[in-house]
């Protein structure tokens, strides 16, 4: 009895790692591989795009998704800046990162006829860029793709988890809400009997996030998910136009028509921030108008979010700040307020504004005996005749940070000077919700 107890341990020690891997070769197991990632074609249909290319193509570059599984399907034409060379050295430089490239420059033509100007869309521009979408659709088909994300060339996707979050919605058509510096965003809560826009109560709620989560809508642009897994997806179609069709030629309306007659409903998610995008410009606008417009999408950017940065692939020209024809500029900022100073900074550096940084009076830190030293008394009974109140700490601040400037002024004789303040203030602009 006492041989058989001690030659157990031995034999539990031969038995027991065999229960983890089976005791004869054919009952080994082992855990099954996660699945590949789905196969996503990016569409980019581009013109005259330099102002936002660098930053739109950092936001592609930067995306939490594997490269070897997405496809890049690039035109641009009708250009009138480097917009071509621009995706040409990007294109150059990710090729071997990513599945698939397929490049279609045009560089003969410059305008279309008729058009009055680069942001000008008459019917031959919607017509070339339809059958540029559809041609970019029929690509994703032949090779077999998962899904189709179309996207403008100054939309600037800003969460780099958008690929997933929009497939995990499980929807033919979705869109991720782009913020813009207006009512504006990438979507239509109503359409009229002759297919253009129509303003409804729903629409605020969903722009504001007042109502969170993925509607049904009539309408998604700009920047979308197809998913081509999908059985109806094949009645989609950019182009031609569905034979019924008699609205107007109109890209997103042809579109959005189409997915109508296959039964596809077209959904936008606002439950988190996606992404921003300028608002429309007029048909008379210029390149420079809409660099303009470009910047102050990036500058609404960096009010809550830290700064984008450009393609790390492209060689950019240095910027170059100046002080806008003065001697000097100033800029105020509380010592105690590094992140505003900071953002303050970079946010002139984007606009190429040099500044001198002088540290604010802080109107918290002061006491009476601090305020009677410097000879300040109070005007009895005095009001803001805005808030109807007396002069806060704060106020006495500012005040006395800009007064300080205005003595150095003073002092040095400088010829003209312009402050700003490390605190700036939003100006919405109306546009179209």
């Amino acid at each position: 009895m006492h041989r058989v107890t001690s030659l157990l341990p031995a034999l539990l020690f031969v038995l027991l790692p065999g229960l983890s891997r089976g005791y004869f070769p054919e009952e080994r197991w082992s855990p099954e591989s996660p699945l590949l990632a789905p196969r996503v074609v990016i569409a980019l249909v581009c013109r005259n795009s330099a102002h936002s290319l660098p930053l739109f193509l950092g936001g592609i570059e930067r995306l939490h998704y594997p490269k070897d599984r997405i496809a890049l399907w690039v035109a641009t034409d009708h250009n009138i800046d480097n917009t071509t060379a621009i995706l040409r050295d990007w294109l150059i430089q990710v090729q071997n990162d990513y599945h698939y490239v397929e490049w279609r420059p045009d560089e003969e033509t410059s305008a279309f006829e008729d058009e009055v100007g680069p942001k000008h869309w008459n019917n031959l521009r919607y017509e070339h860029v339809m059958k540029l979408r559809q041609a970019a659709l029929d690509s994703a088909r032949e090779i077999w793709a998962d899904y189709l994300l179309v996207a403008d060339c100054d939309n600037l996707l800003t969460n780099p988890d958008v690929l997933w979050k929009l497939m995990r919605e499980n929807k033919t058509i979705v869109a991720p809400m782009l913020e813009s510096r207006a009512a504006y965003s990438n979507f239509w809560c109503g359409m009229t009997s002759q297919g253009y826009y129509k303003r409804t109560p729903a629409y605020m709620p969903i722009r504001k996030q007042e109502r969170r989560g993925c509607f049904d809508v009539p309408m998604v642009h700009s920047t979308y998910l197809v998913d081509l897994r999908k059985e109806a997806s094949r009645q989609l179609a950019f182009y031609p136009p569905h034979t019924q069709y008699s609205w107007a030629l109109d890209d997103v309306i042809v579109f959005a028509y189409s997915a109508r007659m296959a039964d596809v409903q077209m959904y936008v998610c606002n439950k988190e921030t996606y992404g921003y995008f300028p608002v429309p410009m007029r048909s008379h606008a210029t390149l420079l108008d809409e660099a303009e417009s470009f910047l102050h999408t990036h500058l609404e950017i960096m009010v809550k979010h830290s700064p984008l940065e450009p393609s790390s692939f492209l060689s950019l020209p240095p910027k170059q700040p100046n002080m806008m024809g003065f001697d000097e500029v100033f800029m105020i900022n509380l010592v105690r307020r590094s992140d505003r100073r900071e953002r303050m900074l970079r946010t002139l550096y984007e606009q190429e504004l040099s500044c001198k940084v002088v540290a604010a009076v802080d109107g918290k830190a002061l006491n009476k005996t601090d305020i009677e030293s410097m000879g300040i008394k109070m005007l009895p009974g005095y009001k803001d005749p805005y808030h109807g109140r007396p002069l806060t700490k704060g106020e006495l601040g500012c005040f006395l940070s800009h007064y300080n400037i205005w003595k150095e002024l003073y002092r040095e004789e400088a010829n003209a000077g312009r402050t700003f303040r490390e605190t700036c203030t939003k100006h919405p602009q109306p546009g179209r919700g």
